[in-house]
């Protein structure tokens, strides 16, 4: 292992100080209030797939505020009724989910949700007007004020795909997956939805703030640091800047996520520190597992999709 961050069992033991402010709770309590009084407006097309066994959507909905997101809908069809539905994002403008990720779902009966980041992706449009453009990429957008923030948005606009898998699938079972920006995804989602079955979370982005920016050398984070660099060097919107973060920090969040959750980091992760992985995993309140791969970096190896199938398995057959 080439080692980046913190020795393993000094990350085992790792868990910095919450960055919440005081009406951290109450902020997504409303905006969760709010977003009952938004319709879904589901609006499923049925797609051409030339394999058989399963049926392939492109399917749009509301998302929080504005806008209209984009996702594609991969059902089973024969239906396995005990079986739950699942939701999953991509990573941060990088949206390779194709239908056939959905297999190793699809032949268990299990419906999946593939959801496209709004402003990420040709067909899912951001109709939100910022207070703040950004330097590069969506990671400072309407930094000013953390209610009108990006990430702001697009954790409700998640929240909300929870809801239409459910009513597509007619199931109330749902577990979330992300991998990066879906990892963070996976877990604001887990955080801020009731009841969800499970959640698995690779090398998660959105974490532990101060110190991925501080330590990151690649990815995204760089925004941030570019941010600093090129329109404020003297860190005169540092508080600004951190304070609307820590309302989207899922190291925050992670004391919300009441459901089982399995996280993967690499422990050569140059893009999203595994400092910051294990800062979350330890806030999480259900039952929790985590997975290090010390040779791997942004980027786990094949045989972790063997360990969440196994995670899957464990808690889609109980009862």
């Amino acid at each position: 292992m080439n080692l980046f961050d913190l020795p393993l069992d000094q990350l085992r033991n790792y868990q910095p100080k919450q960055t919440k402010k005081s009406d951290f709770d109450a902020f997504w309590d409303q905006r969760i209030i709010e977003n009952g009084k938004y319709p879904l407006h589901i609006h499923p097309k049925e797609r051409s797939y030339g394999v058989a066994g399963v049926k392939v959507y492109d399917v749009y909905f509301d998302g929080f505020r504005n806008s209209r997101i984009h996702g594609v809908y991969v059902t089973p069809v024969i239906d396995t009724l005990e079986a739950p539905a699942a939701v999953i994002f991509h990573g941060y403008n990088w949206n390779t989910l194709q239908p056939h990720y959905a297999f190793k779902y699809s032949i268990q009966g299990i419906p999946v949700l593939l959801v496209e980041v709004r402003g990420q992706n040709v067909a899912s449009q951001d109709r939100q007007l910022y207070t703040n453009g950004g330097s590069a990429g969506w990671m400072m957008l309407g930094i000013d004020d953390h209610d009108q923030y990006y990430y702001s948005q697009v954790y409700m606009d998640c929240y909300r795909s929870v809801d239409v898998v459910r009513e597509l699938s007619g199931k109330s079972d749902v577990f979330v997956e992300g991998g990066s920006q879906g990892g963070a995804l996976a877990i604001a989602t887990a955080a801020l939805q009731d009841h969800l079955l499970l959640a698995l979370s690779d090398i998660p982005f959105l974490t532990h703030f101060e110190r991925s920016v501080q330590l990151s050398t690649e990815g995204p984070y760089n925004e941030i640091y570019h941010y600093f660099k090129v329109h404020d060097p003297l860190h005169q919107t540092t508080d600004t800047v951190f304070g609307t973060l820590s309302y989207i920090d899922c190291m925050n969040l992670a004391s919300r996520v009441t459901c089982p959750t399995l996280v993967g980091v690499g422990l050569e992760d140059t893009v999203c520190p595994p400092s910051s992985g294990f800062a979350m995993f330890h806030y999480l309140n259900g039952e929790k597992q985590i997975c290090t791969y010390p040779e791997y970096g942004h980027g786990l190896p094949p045989a972790h999709e063997e360990e969440k199938l196994k995670f899957v398995a464990s808690y889609c057959n109980k009862g």
